[in-house]
């Protein structure tokens, strides 16, 4: 079963040709990628993951757009260490003598890997889908079940080891939520849909971020295509995503002012992921769902809305522009505090920040609070 491949971001080094003379390699290596494939252990993953993300000069850069470019190389090493763990795991299930796998599956990547906008440290987000043929009976399904279930959970007990923590709200694919055939999934889509809670909502949203890491992507697409038919002209549904895709506050103030944290650990403070990023990411992927785009990547999506003439081309450029700034800035947080803590890995500290990279943020900002008024007076019809 051969690989995905990943994501073709048209023009990457387009965005600030002048900001990118340092000509960054937006790859990884023949001999880099040869060492992760040879790798017989999760915990040797582990070393190398460390080695290769410590090998980016993060340190000595100071401004957002020299940080930009290594937004890239990361998550290529992320998606090299994630895609690796899924092998180690089938090869470990068959060590075990519980056999190799019975029917074609892929393995799912959600959040911000499934939007290829992995920070330094990262946590799972990921599932399982296979194609279960009709013509087994019962006691043969439940055998493929198993197997898939003891492969989710190997696969999620070495990417912890590997130095990927499972997520906090369970979106991995040991829980049988994010794990099944495709007919099992349509069915899960079909119930979540019929009754968008605010929980289910969100299972919908982390749904539509899903990008196939291994396997083939043509096991995925019917589940995709039935989502894709979901959404379209249903008004009501498009609402209740909306209503989670406003959630978060961008911390702007009056005349521009970035409002820090005042107590606690992180004073001083801004969260990026949740007062940045998260509202530009969550504002383009409802206007891209509400016309019937479905790509997982926020570019992607950026490249689409622009292509479809859906927003204008320069707020498309200016907004391309400071979102992949926004992704270089997220890759500093954890080297702001140092303590390992997946939290930490939202915060930066504004003193820190150069007096250039001070004003992209702010400006990220205004166009996240300008986005999510956008969406705010979005009429809620998906045009599928």
């Amino acid at each position: 079963m051969g690989d995905t491949a990943i994501p073709n971001f048209s023009n990457l080094n387009a965005y600030n040709p002048q900001q990118q003379s340092k000509q960054v390699p937006l790859t990884l290596s023949p001999e880099q990628l040869e060492r992760i494939s040879r790798a017989e252990s999760f915990r040797e993953l582990s070393s190398i993951r460390q080695e290769l993300l410590d090998a980016t000069p993060l340190r000595t850069l100071t401004r957002a757009g020299e940080l930009a470019p290594f937004a890239i190389v990361v998550n290529l090493i992320h998606d090299s260490i994630i895609r690796h763990s899924v092998l180690l795991s089938v090869g470990e299930l068959a060590k075990r003598g519980v056999g190799t796998p019975p029917v074609p599956f892929a393995f799912l990547q959600f959040g911000s890997g499934g939007r290829h906008e992995q920070a330094l440290i990262s946590d799972q987000d990921n599932g399982l889908v296979y194609q279960l043929p009709d013509h087994l009976d019962q006691a043969q399904a439940e055998k493929v079940h198993s197997y898939f279930h003891l492969l989710g959970a190997t696969i999620v007990q070495g990417l912890e080891e590997a130095g990927y923590p499972p997520c906090q709200g369970n979106v991995t694919c040991v829980s049988q939520r994010w794990r099944g055939s495709v007919e099992q999934w349509i069915d899960r889509l079909d119930g979540l849909a019929s009754h968008p809670i605010w929980e289910n909502a969100r299972y919908l949203l982390l749904a539509s971020d899903a990008r196939v890491l291994w396997g083939e992507s043509a096991i995925f697409q019917p589940v995709l295509d039935h989502f894709r038919r979901l959404l379209a002209d249903n008004a009501f549904l498009m609402s209740r995503l909306a209503s989670n895709t406003l959630h978060y506050r961008v911390p702007l103030g009056l005349f521009g002012r970035i409002l820090p944290e005042v107590n606690g650990r992180f004073r001083g403070a801004i969260n990026l992921k949740y007062g940045v990023y998260l509202p530009i990411v969550n504002c383009i992927r409802h206007f891209a769902l509400a016309n019937g785009i479905f790509c997982s990547s926020t570019l992607e999506r950026l490249s689409l809305l622009r292509e479809k003439g859906i927003w204008e081309k320069s707020f498309c450029d200016d907004l391309e522009n400071h979102f992949r700034q926004v992704l270089g800035l997220r890759l500093v947080a954890p080297l702001h505090w140092e303590d390992g803590q997946y939290t930490s890995n939202s915060y930066i500290k504004l003193r820190e920040l150069s007096s250039d990279t001070t004003v992209m943020a702010r400006g990220a900002m205004k166009l996240a609070i300008r986005l999510q008024r956008m969406t705010a007076k979005l009429p809620s019809v998906s045009k599928g």
